[in-house]
């Protein structure tokens, strides 16, 4: 778990929190009832959040070992038990010496495998048979430097914390509750959501400069699939 992490508040705190917001709290033990409902929403919520917001927060570095001879390696931090996506690997160095590190280059050809005797620090890597694959062959136990995406927290049990702010979450999983529980002000809800998810955004770009693509600001629209199910259209 980050620093980011560790100031959101849990899922079963969030679940309190929204079963007091929708007048569920005076129900006693029978508002378990709808634990499941709840959990699946606020689930839902993360995840949808996660999509929406930068992802410097889960910004990660780990240091993997290599050992002479060894170029095959599972995409994993080991250190925190935690798989890495290919995908969303930023970049990766390898340390020669105490101050330097050089960064690799992605892409490995079966030119570069024919040398199979050669045995030095490694200059490429690609993924091969899901696991990363260095060359030249590591000649000694060099550290591997990786950045890379965390993947968004488990969001299971009530101790989990999610990855994503706590407030956005809960708001989006406000609306979304209102509008299944048929409360009148499920709307509103909804556009709350959308002014603070605009107004996070607004801060994580601090001075960056996007152009509009759309003359006015889409409104947050609470819809069905025609199942029962809903969400937030923004």
């Amino acid at each position: 778990m980050n620093g980011f992490e560790e100031r959101n508040k849990t899922l079963g705190e969030l679940r309190r929190r929204l079963r007091a917001r929708l007048g569920f709290a005076v129900q006693g033990p029978a508002a378990e009832n709808n634990r499941d409902v709840l959990n699946d929403i606020l689930q839902e919520a993360h995840e949808f959040i996660a999509g929406e917001v930068d992802a410097s927060g889960m910004r990660k570095k780990c240091i993997l070992t290599l050992s002479p001879g060894s170029y095959l390696y599972d995409w994993h931090n080991d250190l925190e038990d935690e798989n890495i996506d290919p995908s969303h690997v930023f970049s990766i160095w390898v340390m020669v010496g105490d101050t330097r590190r050089d960064p690799l280059i992605q892409g490995i050809t079966e030119r570069h495998r024919e040398q199979s005797d050669l045995r030095d620090f490694p200059l490429r890597y690609d993924t091969l048979n899901g696991q990363m694959e260095l060359w030249p062959i590591p000649g000694g136990a060099y550290p591997l430097i990786i950045e890379y995406t965390a993947p968004i927290a488990r969001f299971e049990q009530d101790q989990d914390r999610p990855s994503v702010p706590w407030r956005l979450l809960f708001q989006y999983a406000l609306g979304v509750a209102k509008a299944h529980y048929r409360h009148p002000d499920a709307q509103v809800a909804g556009q709350t959501f959308e002014r603070m998810l605009a107004k996070y955004k607004d801060a994580q770009h601090e001075n960056r400069r996007y152009f509009a693509t759309h003359d006015q600001p889409r409104e947050p629209q609470v819809v069905t699939d025609g199942n029962g199910n809903f969400s937030l259209r923004v």
